[in-house]
């Protein structure tokens, strides 16, 4: 007997206690939630979000974190990866992080930013453009012929380029097509 009321006294409180706290089983109610907790950086601003598939791609302002990163000396941009609704849950499937390539032009986030699920791939390529003088970016992979045109975003005076798929190689163009700077070969 003394089983059973112990049983149902800790029953009683941890019932009590999901119920009151915040505690979460990887899924969040609603989009600001998901990208509040379920993000592992801080969001400073969301720059654009895009909606491929049934995948909320959010880019996003993170703040710079000097004793991880002390040779960076600026805010990153990085992605989430998010699936998920207002009705069912939000869950971020990342990937989470980011690597780059700075100079006075243009900042690349190399490679891509990819998320894994079974066969399902999905990559974005991305980045800030500094030099007013580019106007047109392009992206292509080492095997495409043809370059394709990124999407530029503007947001609180700065630019931005998005493009998803998988890019090796990403140029900024003047208004003349002139190239302002191009990474990889």
């Amino acid at each position: 007997m003394k089983k059973l009321i112990y049983f149902t006294l800790i029953s009683i409180v941890v019932f009590t206690w999901l119920l009151t706290s915040n505690f979460e089983f990887g899924k969040y109610d609603n989009f600001e939630e998901v990208l509040k907790k379920g993000i592992p950086y801080k969001i400073l601003d969301v720059i654009h979000t895009q909606k491929v598939d049934n995948i909320t791609v959010v880019m996003y302002i993170t703040e710079h974190v000097s004793e991880e990163y002390p040779s960076n000396k600026f805010n990153p941009i990085a992605i989430a990866f998010l699936k998920g609704n207002d009705v069912d849950g939000w869950e971020n499937i990342g990937s989470n992080g980011w690597e780059h390539q700075n100079n006075d032009n243009m900042t690349v986030y190399e490679k891509s930013a990819g998320y894994k699920e079974g066969n399902e791939r999905l990559y974005v390529t991305f980045g800030e453009i500094n030099n007013s003088e580019i106007e047109i970016v392009e992206t292509k992979t080492r095997i495409e012929e043809n370059f394709k045109k990124a999407k530029i975003i503007t947001n609180d005076g700065n630019r931005y380029y998005f493009q998803v798929d998988p890019q090796d190689i990403v140029r900024g163009l003047s208004k003349e097509g002139n190239i302002v700077e191009q990474h990889g070969k």
